[in-house]
């Protein structure tokens, strides 16, 4: 209820923009003309593949840093050889906007929905890890000496034990990387990696397009908020999960 309310400046300002705008406007366009514009480019055949192909890198991408960042941040968090091995390298990556490397991937691994996928990982991967890092750390020793006096195999001690009590910091560590995932995922279009949103947004800028590029960013943001109220319910049923089973 409280993400919904605080819609309510949005659509206000939105409602107010429709009735003052111009339709002929070629930088402030009405939203029913980007409306229009969207649906011009659907007809034409260009927004649906442009979509696809920006929700795939999102989703791979994200998919990626999530497995790549719990398996590392859970190694770094049980070890102290590892910890001492890869913390100063990472912490010293972890400073650097992930934007700052798309270029320097493009330039590196040339172009491709592969070169795009490793972009959005590696840029978000961060939070998801270090967060695991913290929630490895913090699980009590006297929970891993019951498992192993109980004779659990790794396998299980990791199943039944270590990843119920990371699921929560997970799940966080990927709502904080989800809307870095969505801005890089477009970045790479805009660099010429892909052929998503990011790409049909900055030909629409070139051709003044101005009710395309508004309804392309309406797009993106929708998509946004969507995936930021369904991460948010994840977490909360997490946390609900962990603290039944903590007690």
């Amino acid at each position: 209820m409280s993400s919904k309310r605080g819609l309510l400046p949005l659509l206000t300002l939105l409602a107010g923009w429709q009735l003052m705008g111009d339709a002929a406007s070629i930088a402030l366009p009405p939203p029913t003309e980007w409306f229009k514009a969207l649906a011009s480019l659907h007809a034409d055949g260009a927004l649906l593949p442009a979509l696809a192909e920006t929700l795939s890198v999102y989703l791979l991408g994200l998919t990626v840093a999530v497995i790549a960042g719990a398996l590392t941040g859970a190694a770094i968090g049980s070890s102290r050889r590892i910890d001492r091995a890869l913390t100063p390298s990472l912490d010293f990556i972890a400073t650097v906007p992930g934007a700052a490397f798309v270029p320097v991937a493009v330039l590196l691994l040339g172009t491709g929905r592969s070169t795009s996928v490793l972009n959005v990982a590696f840029a978000v991967v961060w939070p998801i890890l270090l967060n695991t890092v913290t929630a490895t750390r913090a699980i009590p020793a006297v929970r891993l000496d019951t498992a192993r006096t109980l004779g659990l195999s790794p396998p299980a001690r990791w199943w039944k034990l270590v990843l119920p009590s990371l699921v929560p910091a997970i799940v966080l560590g990927t709502r904080v990387a989800s809307s870095t995932a969505m801005i890089v995922a477009l970045l790479v279009d805009i660099f010429g990696t892909g052929h998503g949103i990011g790409r049909l947004l900055v030909e629409r800028q070139q051709n003044l397009d101005a009710p395309a590029a508004w309804g392309l960013l309406l797009l993106v943001g929708v998509f946004g908020y969507l995936t930021a109220t369904v991460l948010a319910r994840v977490e909360a049923l997490s946390l609900r999960h962990w603290q039944r089973s903590d007690q």
